[in-house]
Formats: C-alpha cells, sequence, structure tokens
C-alpha cells in the first residue's frame, strides 16, 4: 500500500491559490434576514422603517422609532435540498437553530417636539448586530456511468510537466523540499501522479514529456458522488442615526464591521466500472472583517406614501483562507496522499448597493411596500493584503465575465385585524448572479484542487407571518421558504476535450426558517 502523510506547512502564495469569482459570490451575495416582521414581508422595508431589520437596508428607517427599543430574534432552520445529476435522483436534509439579531434604539425627541416647531424632531440612534448571511448547507450528488473523469482534468493540469518535478524520490533538491513547493506543478497532478491515476508519455527519440493522461481504460465508465457541507455566517455591527425632520422627510447615517467565517468541506469521488477508484477531500476555512457605511432618505410627499432611497457602500474585507487536500485512491494502486495546509491573505472589494423603495398606508388597517435593490456584483474585486490588484488583474477581468450585477424585487403587505394583532405576507425574486455556462479558470500551476464550482440560476422567497403588540412589548412569527436553483459543475469543459465535457447537475436548496422576534419599548 502506497501512503504518504506531510506535516502542514505554511505556504502562501497568491498566483498560485487564484481566487474565482464563485468564491467571491459565496461569500458576499446577500440574502433576505432579519427580525420576523421585517421576514415575513419578504424584507420590503426600505420606504417603511421602524423596524430594526429594515435600518441595514435604510439607516433613514431608524427616524421612525417613537419609542426606545431593545429587540432579539431567533431563527430556526430546516432545509432540504433536491439532485438531479443525469437522471438519478438525490436528496439530503439540515436542522439548526441560529441568532438572527440584537438591537438597542433610543429615540430621542429634540426641544423642537416639545415645544412644538418646525425642524428635526428625532434624534434618534441604534446600536445593533445582524446577521446577513447564513452559510450552513448540506447537499449531495450522485451520477452513474460517465464517459468523463477529473482523473482527466488532472492529466491536463501535469501538461507535459516532467515526471520527475512531480516524483517525491526526487526531492529534497537545491531548490525544493518536496514536489508541493515547485511552482512548476499543480498540487491536482501531484496527487494524480504520486497515486498512479494519471500516466505520463515520454517521446522516446527526445526523452522528453510530452503529455499525461488517464489511466482509465478507453471507453472506461465512472460513477461520482459529491457532498458539500458548509457552515458559518457572515454578521454586521452598526452603530446608526437617524433623524425625523417634521415628520416627512428621514436621513440616516450607519457605519458598520462586518465579519465573516465560512467553512467548506467537500468530498468529491469516483467509481470505476473496471473496479477501483477514488476520494478527493477539500477543507476551507475563510475568516475576516471589513467596515462600510450606508446612507440613506424616506420622504414622504403625502400622507399615505412613502418613499425610500439608500446607498450601501463597498466593503473592503480583509480575508485569510486555511486550505488542504486529501486524496484517498483504491484503483491500480491503493494509498492516501495528503497537501500542506495552504494559507493566503488577501482582501475583497464587495459590490456596492442601491435601493429604491415605496410603501402606502391603506386606511388605518393595512400598508403595502416595494423595493428594488441593485448589487453591483461585477464590481467586485480582489487585492492583495497590502490593498494592490496587480497579483488579481486576470481574476478581476474574470469577475466582471462570468457574474452578473443583481436585482431583487421584493414586496410585502400587513393588515390590522385588531389593534393589537397582524397579518403579514411576502414575496421576493433575485435573478442568477452568474453568467450561464460560465467556466471556473484555475491555473496550471494551482495549489487548489477543488475544481467544481455552482452556477446561480435564481433565488426566490415566498414569507408570510402574524405578530401581536401591546405599548411596552411585541412579539412577531414568520415563516420563510427560500428556494434556490444551481448548476453543479464538478470541472470546467473549457480546458479538456470536447468528448470528455463533464455532465452538470442541477441543485435545488429549499431553507424553510422559522423566525421569532420579541421586543420591549420604553
Amino acid at each position: 500500500m502506497k501512503k504518504l502523510i506531510l506535516a502542514a506547512a505554511l505556504f502562501s502564495t497568491i498566483a498560485l491559490t487564484a481566487q474565482t469569482p464563485y468564491d467571491a459570490l459565496n461569500l458576499t451575495q446577500s440574502e433576505i434576514r432579519g427580525t420576523a416582521r421585517y421576514t415575513s414581508m419578504a424584507g420590503a422595508f426600505g420606504a417603511l422603517g421602524g423596524d430594526v431589520s429594515a435600518i441595514k437596508d435604510n439607516p433613514a428607517g431608524l427616524g421612525i422609532f417613537r419609542k426606545s427599543e431593545l429587540s432579539t430574534t431567533v431563527d430556526v432552520l430546516s432545509q432540504y435540498s433536491a439532485g438531479n445529476w443525469n437522471g438519478t435522483q438525490t436528496q439530503d436534509d439540515l436542522y439548526k437553530m441560529g441568532f438572527n439579531n440584537f438591537s438597542y434604539i433610543i429615540a430621542h425627541p429634540t426641544w423642537r417636539k416639545e415645544s412644538g416647531q418646525e425642524g428635526l424632531q428625532y434624534s434618534n440612534w441604534s446600536f445593533t448586530y445582524n446577521k446577513l448571511k447564513d452559510y450552513n448547507r448540506r447537499s449531495y450528488l450522485k451520477g452513474t456511468d460517465f464517459g468523463s473523469s477529473l482523473t482527466d482534468y488532472m492529466a491536463y493540469f501535469a501538461g507535459n510537466t516532467p515526471g520527475s518535478i512531480l516524483n517525491f524520490d526526487n526531492y529534497p533538491t537545491s531548490s525544493y523540499n518536496s514536489p508541493w513547493d515547485n511552482l512548476d506543478a499543480s498540487w491536482l497532478s501531484i496527487m494524480g501522479a504520486y497515486s498512479g491515476l494519471i500516466n505520463e508519455y515520454v517521446n522516446p527519440t527526445t526523452n522528453s514529456t510530452e503529455y499525461w493522461s488517464s489511466d482509465l481504460n478507453i471507453g472506461e465508465k465512472v460513477s461520482p458522488s459529491y457532498i458539500l457541507q458548509e457552515s458559518g455566517s457572515a454578521g454586521e455591527y452598526s452603530l446608526g442615526w437617524s433623524g425625523n425632520f417634521s415628520s416627512k422627510l428621514f436621513v440616516g447615517l450607519n457605519l458598520n464591521l462586518q465579519s465573516i467565517y465560512h467553512q467548506t468541506s467537500t468530498l468529491y469521488s469516483e467509481a470505476f466500472s473496471a473496479g477501483g477508484g477514488f476520494k478527493l477531500t477539500n477543507s476551507m476555512s475563510t475568516s475576516g472583517t471589513g467596515v462600510n457605511f450606508n446612507v440613506g432618505a424616506i420622504y414622504m410627499p403625502i400622507d399615505f406614501m412613502r418613499v425610500g432611497f439608500s446607498y450601501h457602500s463597498p466593503t473592503v474585507l480583509s480575508l485569510t483562507d486555511v486550505g488542504n487536500s486529501k486524496l484517498d485512491f483504491y484503483a491500480r494502486n491503493e494509498g492516501y496522499i495528503s497537501t500542506p495546509d495552504n494559507t493566503l491573505d488577501y482582501k475583497i472589494v464587495t459590490p456596492s448597493q442601491l435601493n429604491v423603495s415605496a410603501g402606502f398606508i391603506v386606511g388605518t388597517k393595512g400598508l403595502i411596500s416595494a423595493e428594488y435593490v441593485l448589487n453591483n456584483y461585477t464590481g467586485t474585486r480582489f487585492l492583495d493584503s497590502n490593498g494592490e490588484s496587480m497579483d488579481f488583474l486576470d481574476e478581476n477581468q474574470r469577475v466582471r465575465e462570468y457574474l452578473n450585477d443583481t436585482r431583487t424585487i421584493k414586496v410585502g403587505g400587513e393588515y390590522k385585524v385588531t389593534d393589537n394583532f397582524s397579518l403579514r405576507a411576502g414575496y421576493a425574486n433575485t435573478n442568477n448572479a452568474t453568467v450561464r455556462n460560465s467556466p471556473k479558470y484555475m491555473l496550471e500551476n494551482t495549489t487548489r484542487s477543488n475544481t467544481e464550482y455552482f452556477l446561480n440560476n435564481s433565488t426566490n422567497y415566498f414569507t408570510g407571518g402574524f405578530g401581536y403588540r401591546e405599548s411596552s412589548w411585541y412579539i412577531d412569527f414568520a415563516y420563510m421558504k427560500k428556494i434556490t436553483n444551481d448548476t453543479f459543475v464538478p470541472y470546467s469543459a473549457s480546458v479538456t476535450p470536447d468528448h470528455l465535457e463533464p455532465v452538470t447537475a442541477t441543485l435545488v436548496t429549499t431553507n424553510n426558517n422559522f423566525v421569532v422576534t420579541l421586543g420591549l419599548k420604553f
């Protein structure tokens, strides 16, 4: 049995790690999340205000508060994912309880309010924490009898690299301690050569390597499977101020500190029709912080109508990735090989965001609201740890080519059955955040071995809920069904021969969120 274990080592190089647009999108793509009232109306609160989660969308909404308030929100997630890989159906589920937000609102009437004069009536402050995104996801995909294999991709990465460079028996050298240090070799091809999953062809005349090929027999089929496990969250701590001018114009500003912790573990495996196969495990954790600001305004042209506008600045996130891989193989040879830890410090400049909204008060019982959100994902940028972009010129160009600017349309309504009890409902839709059929480009000497990626097709939200209010306290309940439709690509077809194109899969992830908010007013 062949086996190799390497002690964890620090290995950091921007050029070889090569972040992709899909990495950036997964970390920064926004979602509807907040208090139960906000959730039950699909987050369509930009022009309404008066809710602590509305403040993160439009800080002018803080000016609507007439009383100080303390509130918190918990969330129970029931997730179901359904996969279809060329006709093979799979499913998986996940259950989790989490914490959505905490807020402290200070509603401060000014002397103008007390004396009945026009001008600044309220000068309000907020201290809030909001979970912006929950990364928790678990998915399972399985296929049968495919003509393409990841071993073909391993051979592609090996190119015409001499076998001596990939062979551990030839190390240490005067320049490198192992193949992992050699900048002429991709880590995927090192693992492929060590395991015997790819073979070297040497020209007998020139005695030079011409190419590498898969060790599979011609016409041999593979049955792949894929397991994804994600965890972590993105959160935002905010200090906000908003002013109420004559109960007609509300303006606000938030200063925000964002934090991210995202952990991913994947297992891609193939069973060969002639016997044997392999399992490739990839683990990656990303953590970091960033700062931004939001500004906004709400205007009431007439008593029953409000219009809102807000701008969210880009966030400069300082991030650290730590990842490693392990290949277990049991085909012509049997054993395993593990890579060193691969560490990278870098920055992401997230997209800016524009929100335009309108709300209508219907008599004394109801309200209807709509909101349009534009996220400039094509403006996402990678930078090195010093804030320079030179090492990421190609990656940033691919962001512009492979990502879409998205628009989210949110509509929601509320009806007061009694003075204390209200019913709510809403709907939201976000278009595809990735360009259809876009590839994942990886450098030929990349240290990454997670070749798979997801193309986002659409996201829909269906929401509803109810709430009970007294003068000094309230409690709200909400249910939200979020349906995300993705295309799974095991590796990019753009770098393999046409007859070796990978078979893609569809993955539909349904999140059922049950949200409860408890608040005190004083």
